[in-house]
């Protein structure tokens, strides 16, 4: 199942170049696994079992949009102020954001995001049983 990452008409323009727009900037959740990519700027992939939860959160505007690390292994994809999701991992997982980095939580703006917390919940839920 594919959820598509949320981005504002504004920062459209400026993430194209970088291929950040369309099927490239989504969360692919299947066999087991949850797919995360961004255009040229992040690709991750991620066990079900190493994800500790998933809820609803917000983002700070002074954050900033786009692909933004931050210390203590947080990583922010947000395309949008609306619909963030945060995804807790067990343990830090790596990532290419574009460099190897690590990540212990992934902040997400998508487009359905209840649609994604339930996928997942019930995803890890089948692949537990």
């Amino acid at each position: 199942m594919d959820f598509p990452i949320r981005i504002t008409p504004l920062l459209r323009p400026l993430l194209f170049p970088l291929r950040a727009s369309g099927e490239r900037a989504a969360v692919r959740i299947g066999g087991g696994r949850v797919e995360v990519e961004f255009g040229v700027l992040f690709r991750g992939s991620f066990a079900l079992e190493q994800i500790e939860h998933v809820s609803r959160s917000t983002w700070p505007w002074w954050s900033g949009l786009g692909l933004r690390l931050g210390a203590r292994g947080r990583v922010g994809l947000v395309g949008s102020l609306e619909g963030v999701v945060c995804v807790h991992f067990n343990r830090p997982q790596r990532v290419r954001a574009p460099f190897p980095w690590r990540c212990r939580e992934l902040y997400l703006s998508l487009h359905d995001p209840d649609g994604f917390i339930a996928t997942v919940e019930a995803e890890a839920h089948m692949a537990a049983a």
